[in-house]
């Protein structure tokens, strides 16, 4: 699974890097254009990129509740989460995908794992150093679709790819990923996209009624131990 964490990882690095561009630059994609059309990228500081990458390896938080296992019916463990394709239901050895039953778990081995695993790869100097990694990403920035398109709504799959394929070869060369390899063998096997934002909404409905849960079951007991009349007030 080195591979997958390792685009996983990859695949963070880039989301928070560009966070953390639109947060230095003001205004929107308009006021970044010249008279060919070509966006002009604000480049971070050494400090603001190394900041950005350090706090997302720090999140132990995040990847403990948006990355797990699923263990498949070929007899091998599948990491899922943002930046993957997910194992489809047909292949998975269970009932339920199994970041879907450990919604409102924090923390545990993954957690720790990816940001050991992060710090390798930033820190360790292997493959590239942080002024490397950054130049890539900056070099790559991906173009709005319009000029008036909000930089919030910027899209970030190709510079994904191109930032994980510099990241992740020689890894993925040592510990191949199990997953398809081409789109069309995704297609074919039913192989899609994490939804992160479908995950996040499914994580705040189960807070609400976990919450909803410890409510009533602290009025059952307040009623039992006569702390609460029936009509909810505190005797």
């Amino acid at each position: 699974m080195r591979c997958d964490a390792c685009r996983a990882i990859s695949h963070r690095l880039v989301k928070e890097t560009r966070k953390e561009e639109r947060k230095h630059r003001k205004g929107k994609f308009s006021s970044s254009f010249n008279n060919n059309n070509k966006k002009k990228n604000k480049r971070l500081r050494s400090d603001q990129y190394e900041e950005s990458f350090e706090r997302t390896c720090k999140d132990e938080e995040y990847w403990g509740e948006y990355y797990g296992v699923a263990h498949g019916k070929d007899g091998h463990n599948y990491l899922n989460g943002p930046g993957l394709t997910e194992l489809p239901k047909t292949l998975h050895k269970g009932k339920t995908m199994a970041l879907e039953t450990t919604t409102h778990r924090r923390g545990g081995f993954w957690s720790h794992r990816l940001r050991e695993l992060c710090e390798q790869m930033v820190y360790g100097g292997e493959v590239l150093d942080e002024e490397e990694m950054y130049a890539i990403l900056f070099e790559n920035t991906p173009e709005p679709t319009s000029p008036t398109k909000e930089e919030e709504e910027i899209i970030i799959n190709t510079d994904t790819m191109v930032f994980r394929d510099a990241m992740c070869e020689k890894t993925c060369k040592k510990f191949p990923s199990r997953r398809p390899s081409t789109k069309k063998e995704e297609d074919e096997g039913g192989w899609e996209p994490f939804d992160e934002d479908a995950f996040t909404r499914r994580k705040i409905e189960q807070k609400k009624k976990d919450e909803a849960y410890m409510r009533a079951h602290k009025m059952v007991e307040d009623l039992k131990m006569g702390r609460m009349d029936v009509s909810g007030g505190e005797l």
